[in-house]
């Protein structure tokens, strides 16, 4: 499966994101945008997850990606960013570019739909 839209990866992800808090996974693409893999990285409470890019990047490497999405559930169903979402996805698109590995979009999804990082100017990639 090809993931070269927000929606694709929306696609992906809504019925592996239906949890009552938030998590944090990371759709690991090859070459061609391909899906190698995708994993849960980090789970946290029903406001909030604590995330690192060491753990995203690390993934990112064991997977042999190319390219990564990442993307985070709002049990809320509030589908906007929050201060704290720009800033770990700034710090993301930041570790991405030194080891090489461009994240390409953040998604945030709901149960009612979802936004993308990309799409809407919340971050430059």
């Amino acid at each position: 499966m090809e993931i070269t839209t927000a929606e694709a990866g929306f696609l992906t992800l809504r019925d592996l994101m239906v949890a009552e808090v938030e998590e944090f996974w990371t759709l690991a693409l090859g070459p061609t945008k391909g899906l190698l893999q995708s994993r849960m990285i980090f789970r946290g409470t029903v406001d909030s997850c604590l995330v690192h890019p060491r753990d995203i990047f690390r993934f990112a490497c064991m997977s042999n990606a190319s390219t990564i999405i990442v993307a985070h559930n709002h049990p809320s169903g509030d589908r906007s960013a929050s201060d704290q979402d720009i800033l770990i996805t700034r710090r993301l698109v930041r570790a991405a570019k030194i080891m090489e590995i461009p994240l390409i979009d953040h998604l945030i999804i709901t149960k009612n739909g979802f936004s993308s990082f990309a799409r809407e100017g919340w971050c430059r990639f």
